[in-house]
């Protein structure tokens, strides 16, 4: 048994198993400038040892020792481990793996254990050894922000650095935020990025006594879609699977979403065939260690 702390309920349910292969499909990638984010403020050395708590289905694992264009940093990785907790994600992750060329793979040592934000004792590696703890799109589902963090501090090296990444979808005026209004009230009062409860963190005092002050960025960029692919995205929240949303509740709610779409003042991108531009926003967080004397 996993000592790490119990995963929230809309996220354990949410995120059960026969959800997860929806979630790696619909999810969206992350912007080479992002990734550009995340590899500059690795220690400025080759063989990093990464771990990625929350890793999920490796949506940003897979980035990270695959970059997909030319336009991604090629990040000097030798362990990357994801720490999952969720059986049905670490599945899904193994699946992706098999994604990646094997030349890719060759010298790394590249898996996902079971364990939690405050719990990386399956993974193999020593306290102190790692390099960077990158934390994509799930940090506000950490229930206990002073249990993680001493976990954390006690695993990253003295110039390590712990970096958290969202995507979000953009809340300019418009049927964007039309959207957000719709589906935002559903989410059952959980700890959703957008709510900021996570902001919490810096005033957990692990945070204050070992990491300086976060560095901020965001990273603007849009995807193209169709109504389908934004239906099947949107649906992939963990309150908006059928565990959450079913029935009569589930048919009107979509409905009402694709009427949204439709109706939307969209940028077309080929407008007989259905697809336009759909914005993102990307925050990253990168937070150093503090220098001791």
């Amino acid at each position: 048994m996993s000592k790490g702390t119990k995963v929230h309920d809309v996220a354990a349910s949410g995120f059960s198993e026969g959800t997860n292969d929806l979630y790696d499909k619909s999810r969206p990638s992350y912007p080479s400038s992002a990734l550009w984010t995340v590899s500059s403020a690795f220690p400025p050395r080759s063989n990093l040892t990464i771990l990625e708590p929350g890793s999920g289905t490796g949506i940003f694992s897979r980035i990270l020792i695959s970059p997909p264009t030319s336009d991604y940093p090629k990040i000097p990785i030798k362990r990357l481990i994801g720490v999952e907790p969720s059986e049905g994600m670490r599945n899904a992750w193994f699946r992706g793996l098999e994604r990646i060329p094997k030349t890719l793979l060759e010298g790394k040592e590249v898996k996902c254990v079971q364990g939690s934000f405050d719990d990386f004792s399956k993974t193999g590696v020593e306290k102190g050894e790692v390099d960077g703890i990158v934390i994509a799109q799930a940090w506000h589902w950490c229930p206990d922000h002073e249990k993680a963090l001493t976990e954390i501090l006690d695993y990253l090296k003295p110039d390590g650095v712990l970096i958290f990444v969202w995507n979000i979808e953009s809340n300019e005026l418009g049927w964007f935020r039309s959207l957000r209004e719709l589906y935002e009230p559903l989410d059952l009062g959980s700890p959703q990025y957008y709510r900021g409860l996570w902001r919490q963190t810096f005033e957990a005092e692990t945070y204050k006594n070992g990491l300086q002050p976060p560095e901020m960025g965001t990273s603007e960029w849009e995807m193209v879609m169709d109504e389908d692919m934004l239906v099947q995205r949107l649906f992939s929240k963990s309150y908006l699977t059928e565990k959450h949303l079913n029935g009569q509740r589930r048919i009107d709610f979509e409905k009402e979403l694709r009427r949204l779409i439709r109706e939307g003042d969209k940028q077309w991108v080929d407008k007989e065939k259905g697809t336009f531009i759909y914005r993102y926003n990307t925050d990253t967080v990168v937070m150093r260690r503090k220098q001791t004397a």
